[in-house]
């Protein structure tokens, strides 16, 4: 069950990646005066070859408002921010597609990725030889024969420790919303959480894994 969702989950994140990727190295230009939010979406959809999609909840919010803004040269990640900023809208990976939907959705919003830690939790030996010396006798003197010593892995992080290490430094109270769990299974860590907070578990993993 746990390599099927991790399979599901690759794929699901590799297409996230890529639209988001897009957006951000994709350069745009653009002139709008007074012209309607989704009319805006509807250019840089064409513009990037992008499922941007507004959201009826989101919609509702924005009817009455405008939207003016010129830009030349501009990545179509910072145009997408600057049409949202305060309108309390923001961007969710949704069913294949960029939503735009209220900001409040996506606080409450998650999702399951799994990160294999296994490398966290268990040094990886470095097979050196075997450590030899000569044995000694209770009197101190030298004596025939030779002690070896094989070094064994050692254990990095305790499990429980990690789970408590990602929990305190990533997401913030969005672990209290019921919705966020996470669980160590295998070497994995199992996790319901938000994009954001998931980019910030990735961003600590990482960062640990310097420090093997």
């Amino acid at each position: 069950m746990v390599t099927i969702l991790l399979a599901l989950t690759l794929t699901q994140d590799a297409a996230r990646e890529d639209a988001v990727r897009k957006l951000s190295n994709q350069k745009v230009t653009v002139d709008f005066a007074g012209v309607k939010l989704s009319e805006a979406l509807d250019f840089l959809r064409d513009a990037t070859g992008l499922n941007l999609v507004l959201l009826p909840s989101a919609a509702v919010k924005d009817a009455d408002q405008p939207v003016r803004l010129k830009a030349k040269d501009l990545s179509a990640k910072s145009v997408l921010k600057l049409l949202l900023h305060g309108r309390g809208l923001t961007v969710a990976w949704r069913d294949g597609a960029l939503a735009i939907v209220p900001a409040e959705e996506v606080q409450e919003d998650v999702a399951l990725k799994i990160y294999d830690v296994r490398s966290h939790l268990l040094k990886l030996p470095d097979f050196p030889g075997p450590r030899m010396e000569l044995a000694t006798s209770t009197a101190g003197s030298i004596a025939a024969g030779i002690t070896v010593t094989l070094d064994e892995p050692k254990v990095i992080l305790d499990p429980d420790f990690l789970v408590d290490l990602v929990r305190s430094n990533t997401g913030g109270r969005s672990w209290e919303n019921g919705k966020a769990t996470i669980d160590l299974v295998n070497g994995r860590l199992v996790v319901n959480q938000s994009a954001a907070a998931h980019r910030e578990i990735d961003d600590l993993l990482r960062r640990l894994g310097q420090y093997r």
